[in-house]
């Protein structure tokens, strides 16, 4: 299996992981051929890449933080809850904890807590996906901080429900594909108080952590973050993990307005930001867990051979085991050869086939 953009998705190859659509549903199964007509309509549906079966990688597994039927109900529950925001201003906060809560316990079941990209993505809400990725990153990064099982349940909650407050926002500055005016930015900014009111009106529901969480994921550790301008420890710790995570989901993700950004770029955004968007311990405990390259990535190493990511480690995210594909000359390996970065620390990848 491999992970391509849509670009270079031909007529003939097969799916290898479900399409879901904004409510979780499957809007493409594994192991379907897609066909031209499948292919105008994702674009036209501006789905950005999908993953693909390829008889090369076969041995290849893209990891999935969380099951289907998990990712399913987590969609579901995410558009219901906006829904009954936007049409009754109120929404049960009990399916929310619950599906946080079954995030949790699939996640503190993984073997490695590396953090990897998790592919999950809706067609037409990125919204949604970003809430539920955010989700996923978040859990890790409080289980590689070891906060209790309680404490990680809790922040889950809090990462699904961060971006509540957009329900104000008008869609169409959200999908807008152009630079926001500063009056438009001026409107976005708004969002965090927003779903602190909206949270903390249920109160004797929701846990006033989780409605601080909306309030303060854009505050910076310097205090030129939004809408308080708190720093340091004056932002709760549960919003100091939210908002790396926060910022990775955001720009490694497609966008209406960009490309998605090259992971190399956010470790050196969120590298770059230590100590003052970012809280720096948290911060460097997420940077040593962070995956630079996914399995299944061609990539050229340092040699100028060819190769394709096989799997990342938990103790060397950054150095993983590749399969050499050809020598520099364009030389086919025969049969090909794997090898891992972490023990030859002479090779470098040097380019990346971005997705």
């Amino acid at each position: 299996m491999r992970q391509i953009r849509l670009t270079k998705v031909r007529p003939g190859m097969k799916l290898a992981r479900n399409l879901l659509g904004r409510k979780g549903q499957v809007l493409l199964a594994s192991g379907i051929t897609l066909t031209k007509e499948y292919l105008d309509k994702l674009r036209a549906l501006h789905v950005k890449s999908l993953f693909i079966h390829d008889a090369r990688y076969a041995d290849i597994k893209i990891p999935e933080y969380l099951s289907q039927e998990t990712q399913q109900r987590a969609l579901a529950i995410l558009s219901t809850t906006m829904e009954q925001i936007y049409d009754k201003k109120t929404f049960a906060i009990d399916a929310v904890s619950d599906i946080a809560s079954d995030i949790v316990e699939e996640l503190i079941l993984q073997p490695s807590i590396s953090i990897q990209l998790t592919g999950i993505a809706t067609h037409d809400d990125y919204t949604l996906a970003h809430s539920l990725n955010c989700a996923i990153y978040t859990t890790l990064l409080a289980r590689s901080c070891n906060f209790t099982v309680p404490q990680i349940k809790e922040i889950a909650c809090g990462a699904l429900l961060h971006d509540v407050g957009k329900i104000k926002v008008d869609k169409g500055i959200i999908n807008k594909p152009d630079r926001l005016t500063e009056k438009e930015f001026g409107i976005i900014k708004e969002h965090p108080l927003s779903g602190f009111n909206l949270l903390v009106n249920k109160r004797w529901e929701i846990s006033s952590l989780v409605a601080h969480m909306a309030w303060q994921h854009h505050e910076k550790i310097d205090g030129t973050g939004y809408p308080r301008g708190l720093q340091g420890e004056e932002i709760l710790n549960y919003a100091r993990l939210l908002t790396i995570t926060d910022v990775y989901e955001a720009i490694t993700g497609h966008r209406p307005y960009r490309e998605a950004m090259k992971l190399q770029e956010a470790y050196n955004i969120i590298q770059s930001g230590l100590g003052t968007t970012f809280d720096e311990h948290f911060g460097k405990i997420f940077l040593s867990k962070m995956a630079l390259y996914l399995p299944g990535v061609e990539v050229t190493l340092s040699t100028g051979e060819q190769a394709v990511v096989v799997s990342v480690s938990e103790t060397s995210p950054q150095k993983p085991l590749v399969r050499l594909l050809s020598y520099a000359d364009g030389t086919p390996y025969i049969p090909p050869r794997d090898i891992n970065l972490a023990e030859n620390p002479q090779i470098s990848i040097v380019s990346t086939s971005h997705i």
